[in-house]
């Protein structure tokens, strides 16, 4: 495995959000070269946005992923994909009517891998899949018995068989700024609704916390011979409870109500996300730190809240002209970090003809090179003539002046 910090190429799967998209922002500030999976259009800003290649595969079809490593002659491999279910125990959302695609996903990825050939992959899971543990789950302890966590214990034995070297991080609840489900908290909060309930503690980790850690398993140069659970969560486990209550205090809300157990919700049956409110989850990170010398940046869930809210609100405070700006220059950059220098094939010679004899000793013109796109104020095409192109370019550089004009002007 090359040296920390030297340069990788890595394809992220599901690089366009949540822990994903700050994996990939982070293994580019570390100086590696990244191409990610999007979805649409707007996770496809985000990456380029970024300084990441952008590429839409379908995560299903093992020969897909194998185009787009091939494509990114990548080194090594994360695969993001399963960060949904690792999201807040508070979710609503229906994990069960997405068991299928995670194990899906999951083949496709390690199957397109193995034909690769990587050097290495890291594969997200997550730490309630250890039996509860009020002391902290250690790797190696008993997993769970329960058939909903079933298609989550699959996907991590396709990674553990597929030949790969590499690990597997089991992660406390991930939250962070580019999670969707802890802006659904968020947004549930705000409009006085009732919370779900859960009084066990729990083992937390923040996005940028989790990005770190797996870019220190990509770096390691330990070797690594087959596939290794490794656990990455903070130093403080709390309630989900307590995770509410320290949103609202970090956002200046209102204390939050919490659903009770009535009646009729005795009744009904257990879903997921109730199971989860209902158990210790509570993992310990100590080989992780041994392993790689990680420490978490945000050791408490109020650390992490509050760079959460900071994120947010910055996001609001961007002008669009400035967004724009920015993503010219970054997306320009990705892309011509790409080679664009495949010679155009010459032609294959015909017998000549006697008129065409005296053209034929002229000299031949050199072969000529296909160009890189010009950067790029937006998602446009880029076999938009000369004059468009121009007229894009001197766009931008006046947006730029009236920025750099605004600025001096305080």
């Amino acid at each position: 495995m090359a040296e920390a910090n030297n340069e990788l190429n890595i394809l992220v799967a599901g690089g366009a959000e949540d822990a994903g998209l700050a994996t990939v922002r982070t293994l580019l500030k570390r100086g590696h070269k990244i191409t990610a999976t999007a979805c649409d259009a707007e996770g496809a800003l985000a990456l380029r946005q970024a300084g990441a290649l952008p590429v839409y595969p379908d995560l299903s079809r093992a020969s897909e992923v194998l185009s787009v490593l091939q494509l990114a002659q990548a080194d090594a491999l994360v695969h993001a994909g399963p960060q949904f279910y690792g999201a807040l125990p508070h979710s609503s959302l229906e994990y069960a009517g997405c068991a299928d695609r995670l194990v899906a996903f999951t083949e496709a990825v390690v199957k397109a891998a193995s034909q690769h050939e990587l050097k290495r992959i890291v594969s997200l899971s997550f730490g309630y899949l250890y039996e509860a543990d009020h002391g902290g789950a250690k790797e190696g302890d008993h997993d769970v018995h329960d058939s909903d966590y079933a298609p989550m214990l699959a996907a991590e034995a396709l990674v553990k068989e597929s030949g790969l070297n590499g690990f597997i991080v089991r992660s406390g609840y991930i939250y962070g700024g580019n999670g969707g489900a802890t802006k659904a908290l968020a947004d549930m909060i705000k409009q006085s609704r009732r919370l779900p309930a859960g009084t066990q503690p729990a083992s937390w980790i923040h996005e940028d916390d989790l990005a770190a850690a797996i870019a220190s398993l990509l770096e390691t140069e330990d070797e690594v011979n087959g596939i290794e659970i490794i656990n990455a969560a903070d130093d403080s486990p709390r309630s989900p409870n307590e995770f509410v209550e320290a949103t609202c205090n970090v956002l200046g809300l209102s204390p939050a109500a919490f659903a009770g157990d009535g009646f009729l919700s005795m009744l009904r049956q257990k879903t997921f996300r109730d199971k989860l409110l209902e158990r210790a989850v509570v993992i310990n990170s100590g080989a992780l730190r041994d392993r790689v010398a990680w420490q978490p940046k945000h050791r408490s869930i109020e650390s992490g809240l509050q760079a959460t809210a900071l994120v947010w609100r910055m996001k609001d405070a961007i002008e669009p002209d400035d967004f724009y700006n920015v993503y010219e220059d970054k997306a320009a950059e990705a892309i011509e970090a790409f080679a664009y220098d495949i010679a155009v094939p010459e032609a294959v010679a015909e017998a000549e003809a006697p008129a065409v004899a005296q053209a034929a000793a002229a000299p031949e013109p050199a072969a000529v090179k296909t160009a890189a796109p010009p950067p790029s104020d937006g998602p446009t095409p880029w076999n938009e003539d000369e004059a468009k192109r121009e007229e894009r370019r001197r766009k931008a550089l006046e947006r730029k002046a009236r920025r750099a004009a605004k600025q001096a002007g305080g």
